[in-house]
């Protein structure tokens, strides 16, 4: 299993609780738990050369192969990147809106949306 403690280490810079020292119910976290053990742990000779041949490769070329990928671990890590975009997505939203309503905090993420409206005011995105 791997260490929880960096997870709740952003909470100051993106005002988002993991909750994973604390134990609560967070999907995110839940994503996280055991995902290095789990794509990098056992892993057969195989993997481990195709490992060491992405190391040269270019991304483009790996990019399709990750995404065709049929293996348990790959569908794992693929999920888990869904999850957090969507984590994220749904996170910058709700900045946006702090920010419409003039309720935004001093977080990290709350500053650079302010300053990205200071940049861009006619941007909606």
């Amino acid at each position: 299993m791997t260490s929880l403690c960096p997870l709740d280490s952003p909470t100051g810079a993106f005002d988002y609780e993991f909750g994973a020292l604390d134990n609560l119910d967070n999907p995110l976290t839940k994503s996280y738990t055991d995902l290095v053990y789990s794509t990098f742990g056992v892993m057969t000779r195989g993997q481990v050369l195709f490992m060491g041949l992405c190391r040269h490769l270019p991304g483009w070329l790996i990019r399709p192969m990750f995404e065709a990928g049929s293996g348990p671990v790959l569908q794992k890590v693929r999920e888990n990147r869904d999850h957090a975009h969507r984590v994220a997505r749904d996170l910058i939203e709700q900045k946006r809106q702090e920010m419409v309503v003039g309720q935004s905090k001093k977080d990290v993420l709350s500053l650079l949306g302010a300053s990205h409206q200071v940049y861009h005011p006619r941007c909606e995105d």
